[in-house]
């Protein structure tokens, strides 16, 4: 049943076991967007100084020692409750024993929860924007294989797979596709978790939430792309090898259908990478053609 499975797009929102990059101390003879499960020291000296200068604007001197004032007396009171767990009669406004906490946490914390502090942090109201945006661009200087997406932090592959990745969220973003751009992003998500049949799914729905668009009337992806191939707008082997790509996650039991979940389904990490870079390209080709077709 490749071909014959009714439109699944949901609609949700925006710019994800949890599988992080890294690069070790520069000299790793694979490109560090490949390496793939771990963060680089670069990496977490990067954030630990984003952290260390947010934390700073707000310190103040005491009779004896410095306390934080300001937004970061609640910043502060927040990650010790919200984030570390822990009771709030134990908290102390001590930025010595607080920037020691921080210290530890970023240089020899898991990856991932390293990854859910910078979230907890981009997420939060009274962080700076500027200390946000500076997070986001530590994941570029460093050459991660991740990026901040909608207050999440989203696997993108290689260099080439996050370019046409970003692009496509970016043509979503410029021409209002806000289902399409929700699935990618929702795909990267699930890859960071190790979800690579959900990957897939939610990077076929992407493609799906454009085309529904340009041809309202079709049932399935397979009558909507002939008759976008009919009318002129896609070239005959672009529509064969799109229809080959969907034929594949309609086959693999646990990839197409939201509700089956096989263990055994030969999906894997690879395949999701490819799949996301190959439906956001396609993405961002259908959004380049949708004015076009529209107008005939």
């Amino acid at each position: 049943m490749s071909l014959g499975v009714t439109f699944g797009v949901t609609k949700m929102s925006d710019y994800e076991p949890y599988i992080p990059f890294s690069e070790r101390n520069g000299f790793a003879e694979t490109p560090p967007q490949l390496q793939l499960g771990e963060v680089s020291d670069e990496f977490r000296r990067q954030i630990h100084y984003c952290v260390r200068l947010e934390m700073d604007e707000c310190v103040q001197k005491g009779f004896d020692e410095l306390y934080f004032a300001y937004h970061w007396e609640r910043v502060s009171k927040d990650i010790h409750v919200l984030f570390f767990k822990l009771p709030i009669e134990n908290y102390n406004n001590n930025v010595a024993s607080f920037r020691a906490g921080i210290s530890a946490l970023l240089s020899k914390g898991k990856f991932e929860i390293v990854f859910d502090f910078v979230e907890f942090l981009i997420r939060h109201p009274k962080i700076s924007k500027v200390t946000k945006d500076e997070l986001a661009i530590v994941f570029v200087q460093t050459r991660s294989a991740y990026r901040i997406v909608g207050g999440q932090i989203v696997a993108i592959g290689t260099g080439q797979q996050g370019a046409s990745y970003e692009a496509a969220i970016a043509a979503a973003d410029q021409f209002g596709e806000d289902a399409a751009k929700s699935h990618l992003v929702s795909a990267g998500a699930r890859l960071r978790q190790g979800d690579w049949s959900g990957s897939v799914r939610e990077s076929i729905h992407a493609v799906e939430a454009i085309v529904v668009r340009i041809v309202p009337k079709s049932r399935t992806l397979g009558d909507a792309l002939k008759k976008i191939e009919q009318a002129g707008h896609l070239h005959k082997a672009l529509k064969t090898a799109f229809s080959q790509l969907y034929g594949y996650t309609s086959e693999e039991e646990g990839v197409r259908h939201a509700l089956v979940f096989e263990k055994d389904a030969k999906v894997d990490e690879a395949d999701a990478l490819f799949m996301l870079g190959a439906c956001a390209s396609f993405v961002s080709y259908l959004i380049t053609r949708q004015i076009e077709i529209s107008e005939d």
